[in-house]
């Protein structure tokens, strides 16, 4: 006998292989009912399956224009009152070359998958993304079309199997309707739904059940409609998470000894569907640590403050529902709470989030408009952000956000509204304004005091100004802390946005007062007002051809300060191209005018203040997968640069290749390496090198084991630096650091981390490199689910 997916395949071959059933307008997708045990293994040998509904995956939306696919692809969907099952069935002519490597969660893209994206309020507002490569690896996520995001971070609980054979390959889901938000109660549901196959040969297509029109820039717009549901339910959606963490860090002091570090950390979890619209998360004592290290990034010559993606599970979840076009919630800000809760829901028209925590320390990004640093505060404060939405109609968004962070001496409200309105398929309008009102401790600026700084203060002689008072070399940051008591500024952003088949464009405004500030997001600069336009021209290929699109970018903005003086000037253009390969190649020139440092920092003014410096920059990037299990890409920018510490004009050159290979389904490497390099008077100022290797090994879908390895080399010129005695210039530092990391996770919430890091750093050769840092850790946590 047959297995019954067999049966399925043989059943359907009477239809054509190339049926064109992606309709502008979609069919209803009726979701049957079954009962009866299912389990998760690709094989599809219970009765049940034969009673599914059955959907052709079979029009190819990217990157051509909705065209029948060259393979067959059927997605069978039903229910049980508690569980959405899907299973797809991908036939391939050739299932040697499919591709699918054994990956940690959410890093499979590039591989054969399958999935299917729900809309559950089939509002067109946010959609979840659940996707399995051809062995079952998971990637789930959410789209949110008001920002224009999407996002891997947030992780669900549900199960997934695939398995390669002879026709192709087959991949099973049970996804629990407890994860969902949807309006519990009704009769019959109707969600949004797509179902998609990606099929990466020598071009990547994108398959689909629907037809995506490519003048219509909201795509959860077009989705389908899938009805059933009758009744369901989403459960008490309780989960209970407690989790233990055990670590020594060890720190070498300046004589040599080793001071220890014990860390023995219980904290719980909990994370409860208070209805089926609201959600709760609270957390006491957590671990809020992040287990993997951060991608290195260079930091020489660059004036502001790096951005570091969040990875820390309490803040991923949801995420969405705090997001803004400004950038008002960065959590990263937030270290070491003892407690936290989150409460996010939607019901009709509108969604919520809202959460509150305390942190041991309070690290604030001070921003400016020609730099911004990061500053702590050694007190510990409280924290709360809510964002709220309400969807007037199917065109018009309107929201509100507020954050608060709160501590001795120390204070930060932020309040403003946003809106995004549709006026047509492709016509978008969005915008922002928010009102802050700040407290720095009086005290706060001095950790800013920069009396190393050789262009603080140049003529400090016949400037008493330069000093706030004794002690205290005056930059930018003193002057946007020091402050006499509670200060207040705005912000605001307007966008206009076109996009169609063939164009894109937008102009732009966006202003944030020298008083503003964002203390809980990521708002690096103020006393900054910045406009602009853009416009894109695209072509598209016929199928058959080498490539696939062709665009033309170019766009104008021009910045200033509060006071009208001119910071920068822009103009930046850009053509490039897809081909065959998943190979893609842009080529861009930038004019620039703009401002380096200031001559006088005890003065905040641009014009008379600073050099007005006259760029011509170059760029290529490349990528390309020419085999499966292996990508590279090249970035290169060149041209005119400026040598910020000397405030001069200089020439640099970056170039950052990446190579990514799989050398079978369990073994991977990632090697990133930048060369930064810049010259001045004839001279070379520095060069720095940053190299960033990671090693997976992947036993199967849930464990890994993976070695990490950072390697910072800079290079320093001392004797071509004009405001700095040689002696004071360390010509060479060398940086290594290393983590061994062992994962082990049944699902996103049980999981258990072993693993061992360290550092090592020395000014002169490598061959000098000593150990300064050096750690054990263990991390185990299980989900209860009731």
């Amino acid at each position: 006998m047959r297995p019954i997916w067999q049966a399925l395949v043989a059943s359907f071959t009477a239809l054509s292989l190339h049926a064109f059933a992606a309709d502008k307008q979609p069919p209803t997708i009726a979701i049957p009912k079954v009962s009866g045990e299912i389990t998760i293994d690709a094989k599809l040998d219970e009765p049940q399956w034969q009673n599914a509904r059955k959907v052709l995956v079979n029009n190819v939306t990217r990157p051509y224009d909705n065209i029948p696919s060259p393979v067959n692809t059927e997605a069978l969907l039903m229910e049980d009152g508690e569980t959405f099952y899907i299973a797809f069935i991908a036939q391939d002519p050739d299932p040697s070359q499919i591709r699918a490597f054994l990956r940690d969660r959410d890093r499979s893209w590039g591989d054969d998958i399958v999935g299917i994206k729900i809309d559950a309020y089939n509002d067109q507002r946010r959609a979840y993304r659940f996707l399995a490569n051809a062995l079952g690896v998971q990637i789930d996520g959410i789209e949110n079309a008001v920002t224009g995001r999407e996002s891997d971070s947030w992780d669900g609980i549900w199960q997934s199997k695939g398995e390669i054979n002879e026709q192709g390959y087959i991949v099973e889901m049970a996804l629990p309707l407890r994860m969902l938000n949807f309006k519990e109660g009704l009769d019959i549901q109707q969600w949004g739904i797509e179902l998609v196959r990606f099929y990466p040969r020598q071009e990547r297509l994108r398959l689909s059940n629907i037809y995506l029109d490519r003048d219509n820039n909201c795509e959860l717009c077009q989705l389908a409609v899938a009805q059933g549901f009758s009744g369901a339910k989403q459960g008490n959606n309780l989960t209970i998470t407690p989790s233990a963490v055990i670590g020594r860090l060890q720190t070498r002091e300046d004589d040599g000894e080793w001071q220890d570090e014990d860390t023995q950390e219980l904290s719980l979890n909990v994370r409860w569907g208070i209805t089926p619209d609201i959600l709760l998360n609270a957390t006491i004592n957590p671990d809020f640590s992040t287990v993997e290290t951060d991608n290195a990034q260079l930091s020489i010559n660059n004036t502001f403050a790096l951005f570091f993606d969040e990875k820390r599970p309490f803040f991923l979840d949801n995420a969405d529902y705090f997001e803004s076009d400004y950038n008002l919630v960065y959590t990263r800000n937030i270290n070491a709470p003892n407690y936290g809760a989150k409460l996010t829901g939607r019901h009709g028209e509108h969604s919520l989030g809202l959460f509150i925590t305390d942190d041991e320390t309070t690290n604030i990004l001070i921003p400016g408009n020609r730099s911004s640093s990061v500053g702590t505060i050694e007190d510990s404060s409280q924290a709360m952000a809510m964002r709220y939405r309400y969807n007037i109609n199917q065109d018009i968004t309107l929201g509100w956000i507020s954050t608060m962070r709160n501590g001795n001496d120390y204070k930060n409200q932020v309040h403003g509204i946003d809106g995004n309105i549709r006026f047509s398929e492709s016509d978008t309008v969005k915008f922002q304004t928010v009102y802050s009102n700040t407290l720095y401790p009086e005290d706060f600026y001095q950790q800013f005091c920069d009396a190393d700084d050789p262009l603080v203060c140049q003529d400090a002689e016949n400037s008493p100004e330069c000093s706030i008072e004794e002690g205290c070399a005056v930059n930018e940051l003193v002057l946007r802390t020091q402050k006499d008591g509670d200060f207040s500024g705005n912000a605001f952003k307007a966008e206009y946005r076109h996009s169609d088949r063939d164009w894109f464009y937008r102009a732009f405004y966006n202003q944030q007062n020298a008083g503003f500030r964002g203390d809980l997001g990521f708002m690096s600069r103020v006393d900054h007002q910045r406009a602009g336009v853009a416009l894109e021209r695209k072509w598209y290929a016929d199928p058959g051809n080498w490539w696939n699109r062709f665009n033309i970018y170019s766009d104008y903005d021009i910045t200033h300060n509060d006071n009208g003086e001119l910071i920068e000037e822009e103009y930046d253009i850009n053509a490039n191209i897809s081909a065959k390969y998943e190979s893609y190649i842009r080529v861009g020139y930038t004019y620039r005018d703009v401002v380096g440092s200031r001559i006088d920092k005890s003065d905040l003014a641009i014009t008379g203040n600073t050099t007005l410096f006259h760029q011509n920059v170059f760029s290529i990037f490349g990528e390309i997968k020419p085999i499966s299990g292996l990508y590279l890409n090249t970035r290169v920018n060149w041209g005119d640069g400026i040598d910020y510490a000397n405030n001069r004009a200089g020439k640099k050159l970056e170039v950052r290749p990446t190579i990514n290979w799989s050398v079978n389904q369990h073994l991977e490497f990632k090697l990133r390496h930048t060369y930064r390099e810049l010259d001045a008077d004839n001279a070379n100022v520095f060069i720095a090198r940053l190299t960033d290797l990671r090693t997976t090994y992947q036993f199967n879908v849930q464990s890994y084991l993976r070695f990490s390895l950072i390697y910072n080399n800079t290079s320093r010129n001392p004797f071509n630096a004009p405001f700095t005695s040689p002696e004071d210039i360390e010509a060479k530092t060398r940086n290594v650091s290393t983590e061994l990391l062992y994962a082990y996770k049944i699902n996103p919430q049980t999981v258990f981390y072993t693993g061992y890091s360290d550092n090592h750093y020395t000014v002169g050769d490598f061959s000098e490199l000593e150990q300064d840092e050096r750690g054990v850790f263990m991390k185990f946590s299980y989900a209860w689910l009731k």
